[in-house]
This record gives C-alpha cells, sequence and structure tokens, in this order.
C-alpha cells in the first residue's frame, strides 16, 4: 500500500492510490481549493471522476473532468432512497472510468470524504478488471482503515454493489 508523496496534499487521508497498473487508479476526499492539481498530473493522473455534484465547482486543469453526478450518500448506513438511480450511476461511473483507463490514462474519483460513494465506484472498477468480490472488499477497508476512519463499506447495501458488478 505504498503510496506516493504529492506535495500540497495529505497522502493517504485526503489522497490514496489504489492501483499504480496498468495506470494509476485513486480516490480522494472533496478537492480544497488550493489542490494541487498540477502535482496530481504530474504523478500520472489524467481525469477527475466527480461521485457528488452533477456539475463540478472547480478546475482540475490540467486533469479534465470525465464524469461528475450526484450519488446518493449513504454514509449514515441508510439503504438506498432510489437504489435503482444509483446503481445505474454506480455502473455509468465505472464503465467510464473502465474506458479511460483502457486509454491508458490515470483517474481520480472523489466524492465529499472519499470513502463510501468513492469506495463503491472504485470497488466496481476493480471487479471489472477481474479481482474477486473479498479481495475488493478487503483491501478498500483496510485502505480506508490507515486513512484513519472505521472502514469500508459504510452500507451492505456498498458491499452488494460491488459484489454484484
Amino acid at each position: 500500500m505504498a503510496m506516493p508523496v504529492i506535495e500540497g496534499i495529505r497522502v493517504p487521508l485526503n489522497f490514496y492510490v489504489i492501483l499504480k497498473e496498468p495506470v494509476p487508479l485513486a480516490g480522494m476526499s472533496y478537492p480544497r481549493v488550493h489542490t494541487p492539481w498540477e502535482e496530481i498530473g504530474k504523478a500520472g493522473f489524467s481525469s477527475v471522476v466527480c461521485l457528488c455534484d452533477p456539475e463540478v465547482s472547480y478546475n482540475p486543469y490540467p486533469l479534465e473532468v470525465l464524469f461528475s453526478a450526484e450519488l446518493e450518500d449513504l454514509h449514515y448506513g441508510n439503504y438506498p432512497y432510489d437504489p435503482d438511480t444509483l446503481e445505474w450511476l454506480v455502473r455509468k461511473a465505472t464503465d467510464i472510468i473502465l474506458t479511460e483507463m483502457d486509454a491508458g490514462k490515470g483517474i481520480v474519483v472523489h466524492c465529499v470524504g472519499g470513502i463510501g460513494r468513492t469506495g463503491t465506484v472504485l470497488g466496481c472498477v476493480l471487479k471489472g478488471l477481474g479481482f474477486q468480490a473479498n479481495e475488493v472488499i478487503n483491501y478498500l477497508d483496510d485502505i480506508n482503515k490507515l486513512r484513519g476512519f472505521r472502514g469500508w463499506p459504510e452500507t451492505e447495501w456498498q458491499e452488494e454493489m460491488v459484489r454484484r458488478y
């Protein structure tokens, strides 16, 4: 779980790499005003996926916004209000990320805390790359504990989503 050092961002608390090959894939908390996008770009990332807003309110230059949508926040452990729409959005984000990865581009995924929604999409990406569900779930749990959080998933639905993907 060695993480790159990116000047101007707290790794792994606010930025964490889950995959280095075939291209870099990372999760992060919501970008702050002075997020060092150029340094993130130098670390091999070229695209951003936002899971908490229909449109981003920041400029990640030199990275490009690949996808942005408001996924339901389940951090209180609740079941989704609209599970069909939420699953559709998770699958859409995952498919877009996998296509970008096939093109050789590194991606950063975020929601607000970088745990629940981000972990769900990252977990589905890892499943799409051929990793087993238990391995993915344990890996995401370990990473979030390393970051100083309770772990992952935040809800049963998130784990079920990764298993279904």
